[in-house]
């Protein structure tokens, strides 16, 4: 068995973990990223992630973050050298009824407040300047024209390519079992490759990673949850390039965007099932046909369309609902940055340089709100309740 030792150790090859890698490496750091399948791989977030990249609806504890990252987004093909199918086509909140219209002027003011100065409210005719084939019957938006979207999988394998151009090493099919402590320090970890060691260890395993922070006595609020998207045949010629902006709904569990080729890309929340053994996830065909059913509700374009497939990634959802993202006292030489609960793909450019910069000591600020000690914030009552009643649909997904 092989036992090495570098700067950084970074559990867990996703978009997270790889933008993280990428942003040490380009510091000159010497980092180790352990992946227990390959990048992207079924079935974890960030091969099923729907791929929205947005600002609008972030709890405030991210706008910092999600600013950052939505100006990055647009200069990222070229900053990694690689296609990631990037399009900023705007964000839109949908009011069906008075009542939400009513519910989207606040939440325009809540936006606005975070610093996302350009978001703004579209009356009717408004909404249907910029998508003429929604249904007539809605109302008002709020309009995010920053936001946009892009293919998580080739994201997350150019950030690990261009960080193993800068000089990161990648350890893929290779299982994490436990970190490795010297008193009450963390100095690497156990895998099925062998013993590795490191000054700093990042755990962003996704959904995997409660089972090794117990191996430290490190218990996370977090929980597997199966998150669904369904994805339509190609539409007819006519219906081609209908859908520019992503498009959700204030009353409905709803996401829906439509593809370079025309096929139009399903979620907002819908679930399936984990598998006992967590490696898997098992579809539920109601859910499948209600999604189905909400994404006609808005565009009715879709009726052309056929379900050509659908599947679950499996996430972390956190007993909060944003990320744990820092250090944790009592666990020096570990920082966490997992529990992103369906809306980490976006934030994957700050995130990484975020992380990067605490583990080098500078200051974070735009971290405060997400650091993992708030933890301790949680009872025992309510982090036991938390991990065993029914999961709950996130109100917005990626």
């Amino acid at each position: 068995m092989q036992q090495e030792t570098f700067e950084c150790i970074v559990i867990g090859g996703g978009v997270i973990g790889s933008s993280i890698a990428y942003h040490l490496a380009k510091q000159g750091r010497r980092v180790l990223v352990v992946e227990r399948a390959e990048s992207a791989a079924q079935p974890t977030a960030s091969w099923a992630s729907a791929g929205g990249v947005r600002r609008q609806g972030r709890h405030p504890a991210e706008a910092a973050l999600a600013s950052e990252a939505i100006q990055r987004w647009p200069t990222l093909e070229q900053e990694l050298e690689a296609s990631i199918h990037y399009r900023q086509g705007g964000n839109l909140l949908l009011a069906e009824t008075e009542a939400e219209e009513e519910t989207l002027k606040r939440f325009v003011q809540q936006q606005q407040s975070m610093g996302f100065a350009d978001v703004r409210l579209l009356d009717r005719q408004g909404v249907h300047d910029i998508v003429p084939s929604l249904a007539d019957h809605i109302l008002a938006a709020s309009y995010s024209p920053a936001d946009g979207q892009a293919d998580p999988a080739d994201t997350t394998r150019a950030f690990a390519a261009a960080a193993q151009r800068h000089g990161a090493s990648y350890w893929t099919y290779t299982t994490a079992t436990t970190l490795l402590k010297n008193g009450q320090r963390i100095v690497g970890l156990q895998s099925t490759r062998g013993a590795v060691y490191a000054e700093q260890c990042i755990l962003a395993a996704g959904a995997w990673s409660d089972t090794l922070a117990q191996s430290i006595g490190l218990h996370l609020p977090i929980r597997m949850y199966a998150l669904q998207m369904v994805l339509s045949t190609p539409t007819s010629p006519q219906h081609a390039s209908i859908l520019t902006p992503v498009v959700s709904a204030l009353g409905r569990a709803l996401s829906l965007k439509q593809l370079d080729d025309g096929a139009f890309l399903l979620g907002g929340g819908w679930l399936g099932e984990p598998t006992p053994d967590r490696r898997s996830y098992t579809l539920q065909k109601e859910h499948v046909q209600g999604n189905w059913e909400e994404a006609r509700a808005v565009l009715p374009a879709i009726a052309h369309t056929q379900i050509a497939r659908s599947w679950c990634g499996l996430e972390a959802e956190s007993i909060d609902t944003i990320p744990f993202i820092g250090s944790v006292t009592g666990f020096p030489g570990l920082t966490l940055a997992l529990g992103f609960s369906g809306h980490g793909f976006a934030l994957a450019p700050a995130v990484g340089r975020s992380v990067a910069d605490l583990v080098e000591g500078k200051a974070t600020p735009e971290l405060d709100g997400l650091q993992p000690d708030r933890i301790m914030n949680f009872t025992e009552q309510q982090t036991a309740d938390f991990l065993t009643k029914e999961t709950a649909s996130p109100t917005l997904e990626p």
